[in-house]
Order: C-alpha cells, then sequence, then structure tokens
C-alpha cells in the first residue's frame, strides 16, 4: 500500500511539474465545479432487493419497499496546464456519494397485534484522482467547447450498508436481525472518465460553464466486514471479500451480498465476488479561472 502510494504521489508531481518545465510561457487554468450524479451501483439493487422480498414471503401484506440507490452528488476541482491556447493536460480529484434510505413494513390485515418493519441505507462513496488531456474549442467570442477524457484512481471506493429487521407485537419491540457491511476496494481501483462542457466567458478570465461526464469504473474484490447482530441468536462477524450469493445459507437472514470468509454458493452454483459499480454519468455546474 505505501508503494502505491508513492506511485501516485511521484506521478501526479511529475505531471504537474512536466508542463512548468517545457511549457514555462503557458498559462494555468482551474476548474471548481459541483452537481448530480447517478452510478448503476452493480449488485448493491438486486442484492438489498433480495432481502426485502425475502421478509415479505412472510407476510400477507406490506407497505413502502426497496428503492434503487443511483442518484447522489459529486464535487471536485482541477488545475489544467495550457500547451496551447486549445489544449492542456488536467490533474484533479473530489468526492462522491450516493444513498438511499428505504423502509417497509409487514403485516397481516386479520392480525394487526404483530408486525415488521425494515430499513436499510446503502451507500456508495471514493475520491476519484484524475488525469487527462483537455480540448478547448471556441465557438464564438463568448462561448467555447471544452472536452476532456483521461483515467482516475478511485482513493477510498467504498460501499456500506445497515439492514435492519424489527418486529413488534403491540408496538413493543420482541426481536430484530441487524446486518452491517463495510467493504473497500484497495487494489488498482482504476477507471476512465470524459467530459463535454459549453463555457461561457463571465470576463476575460473567468469562465462559467455546465458539464455532462460519463465514467467507468467497475470494480470487484472489495474486502471488509459483515456484523451479524439479532435478538435471537449470539452476534456473529465475518471478514473477507464482499460475495454475490444467490442461494442464502444463514438462519433466519439470508446473505445476499456480504462479506465472507469463504467463497459461497453464487449464480449457477459457482462463487461470484459482488460487483460494484461506479460507473454512470453526472451533471455539473462550474467555473473555471485562467491563472
Amino acid at each position: 500500500m505505501i508503494n502505491k502510494t508513492r506511485l501516485i504521489f511521484v506521478t501526479i508531481s511529475a505531471l504537474c511539474l512536466l508542463p512548468g518545465l517545457v511549457f514555462a510561457d503557458g498559462k494555468l487554468s482551474l476548474r471548481l465545479q459541483g452537481g448530480w450524479t447517478c452510478l448503476s451501483a452493480g449488485d448493491i439493487n438486486s442484492g438489498t432487493q433480495a432481502l426485502f422480498d425475502w421478509r415479505k414471503a412472510d407476510w400477507v401484506a406490506s407497505a413502502g419497499g426497496y428503492k434503487p440507490v443511483h442518484k447522489g452528488f459529486e464535487i471536485g476541482g482541477e488545475i489544467i496546464f495550457e500547451l496551447t491556447p486549445r489544449l492542456g493536460i488536467g490533474i484533479g480529484g473530489g468526492y462522491l456519494k450516493i444513498s438511499r434510505y428505504s423502509q417497509s413494513r409487514l403485516y397481516d390485515p386479520e392480525e394487526i397485534a404483530s408486525y415488521e418493519t425494515l430499513g436499510v441505507e446503502p451507500t456508495l462513496s471514493a475520491v476519484p484522482i484524475q488525469a487527462g488531456v483537455h480540448l478547448t474549442v471556441p465557438l464564438n467570442a463568448k462561448f467555447n467547447l471544452h472536452a476532456d477524457i483521461g483515467a482516475s484512481y478511485y482513493f477510498k471506493a467504498r460501499y456500506s450498508y445497515e439492514w435492519r429487521s424489527i418486529y413488534w407485537w403491540i408496538d413493543v419491540l420482541s426481536g430484530y436481525i441487524q446486518i452491517t457491511t463495510n467493504a473497500e476496494k484497495k487494489n488498482t481501483p482504476i477507471g476512465f472518465q470524459g467530459g463535454i462542457s459549453l463555457e461561457y466567458e463571465l470576463r476575460h478570465n473567468i469562465f462559467l460553464y455546465l458539464d455532462a461526464r460519463g465514467r467507468y469504473a467497475r470494480f470487484r474484490g472489495l474486502k471488509g466486514s459483515s456484523v451479524i447482530e439479532s435478538s435471537f441468536v449470539t452476534p456473529s462477524s465475518e471478514q473477507g471479500i464482499l460475495y454475490y450469493e444467490s442461494a442464502p445459507m444463514l438462519w433466519d437472514a439470508p446473505r445476499v451480498i456480504m462479506v465472507q470468509s469463504d467463497p459461497p454458493n453464487g449464480p449457477g452454483g459457482e462463487p461470484r465476488q459482488a460487483v460494484i459499480d461506479f460507473s454512470g454519468v453526472s451533471l455539473q455546474f462550474g467555473i473555471r479561472i485562467r491563472l
């Protein structure tokens, strides 16, 4: 891990210093942006949906239900070294996060004394560190078309959730099951991104822009832990890799997407590591300042 961190630091330093040495008369631009993002999320939604479907099978009726997680926010900044008035290279970083809370109430209309409530909030977050090539094409005196493409290192690419099932009897807590999972991708989480922006020149060195961006970043092999707590059995935990499991075997709670120390049976009977997908699109508003 230390060697990888040093490699990233050296690479970023080289990218920062090289343009200044070779193109001493060039200019710098600082881009700051933020806005809405939508990610695929991968196995998160199908895995968590299965937990809700599993509990619903034991009840006659339900209210509410699972809501897929896709949307969130993203902020970031980037320094662009302008090699020519139209061509540049950039290095930057940011932070993105998506999450969504879902809740369901399960009951029998003919037996109002007992019911069950479910709640879960899956979360994906990361700190993308990116480098890319930038192209600026003037459209007229006030507007530019700006495009970029490059690669990203998804530092702190994390997935987490806490799924809780609570049993009630005449509005008194009678039992619960809680599953808490935290996992992170640490081995070369590399992705690719590209974007296109429409810039408006507010002043001679200040531009406002609207940026549409796409990214591809699909990861397996996240490592972490899952903790299972229950009023019915002794709490337990596992450390290992995040798996997608098609045939849950845990007593009174399926492990559809959980960290496990031993590979479980997956689709087709073969073990399959869970896919955590940061791929998606974003719409950002920003400002570019020529220094």
